[in-house]
């Protein structure tokens, strides 16, 4: 909590967001702002009586509010229309003179990023990781334990590798404990698995959320000047 300000550095890098989906059911749908390393924005709310276009909206909203450029969604499920939900809500946008909001598909199911890479020293990302949400779940495990290394032992640290969560937000101890839910083990082919909603509790998803907007896409397109080519 506050690592940033217990570091002594200033918080610097891109205001993004986060989108995790629920319908009308007992699952709330939940948004995580981020600035650089710092969690500064989570808040959730029910789908009851709404669709899920009134939820892509509110995250659009909450977007234009803090100064976000774009948010990932969770495209699995229930998310897999919020893409064309933002499409129509930026066509709207456009034809007010409205910025446009981008958005990232998550995709917990999806293939693992830089496969041959080892995020885990002595294996591959693909020999160790059995899907995304895995390997997504490792990744903000990592930043928490970089963190903690820093704060609590003094270790030097990368101020962009490790994360930090705002006391000043109404949610922040809820988060605290949703993050603290999340159980992992190794499935039949050795590979690690994450069981976000262990027996007996509730869907984590505010710490969803923060998932999802601190692992990122993982895929960022490179513009390239054609003229840039020609020359």
């Amino acid at each position: 909590v506050d690592a940033h300000d217990r570091l002594g550095f200033k918080i610097t890098g891109a205001r993004h967001g986060a989108l995790d989906i629920a319908d009308e059911g007992i699952d709330l749908n939940a948004f995580c702002g981020m600035h650089g390393v710092l969690i500064e924005h989570i808040e959730e709310w029910s789908g009851k009586g709404k669709d899920i276009f009134d939820s892509v909206q509110r995250a659009f909203n909450i977007c234009d509010m803090q100064e976000y450029g774009r948010f990932c969604y969770d495209a699995d499920g229930l998310g897999a229309g919020a893409r064309g939900d933002a499409r129509v809500i930026n066509a709207k946008r456009k034809a007010n003179g409205q910025s446009v909001i981008e958005l990232d598909a998550f995709r917990g199911s999806g293939e693992i990023i830089n496969p041959l890479g080892q995020d885990v020293k002595g294996r591959t990302n693909e020999d160790f990781f059995a899907n995304r949400k895995a390997q997504a779940w490792w990744s903000l495990r990592t930043k928490f334990l970089n963190t903690y290394r820093a704060v609590i032992e003094h270790q030097p640290f990368d101020k962009d590798q490790i994360i930090s969560i705002s006391s000043k937000m109404p949610l922040f101890m809820k988060l605290i404990t949703e993050l603290s839910q999340p159980t992992a083990e190794f499935n039949d082919a050795g590979k690690l698995v994450v069981d976000k909603k262990p027996e007996g509790t509730k869907s984590p998803n505010l710490a969803d959320a923060v998932m999802m907007r601190a692992a990122g896409s993982g895929r960022v397109p490179v513009q390239i000047n054609p003229e840039a080519i020609q020359q």
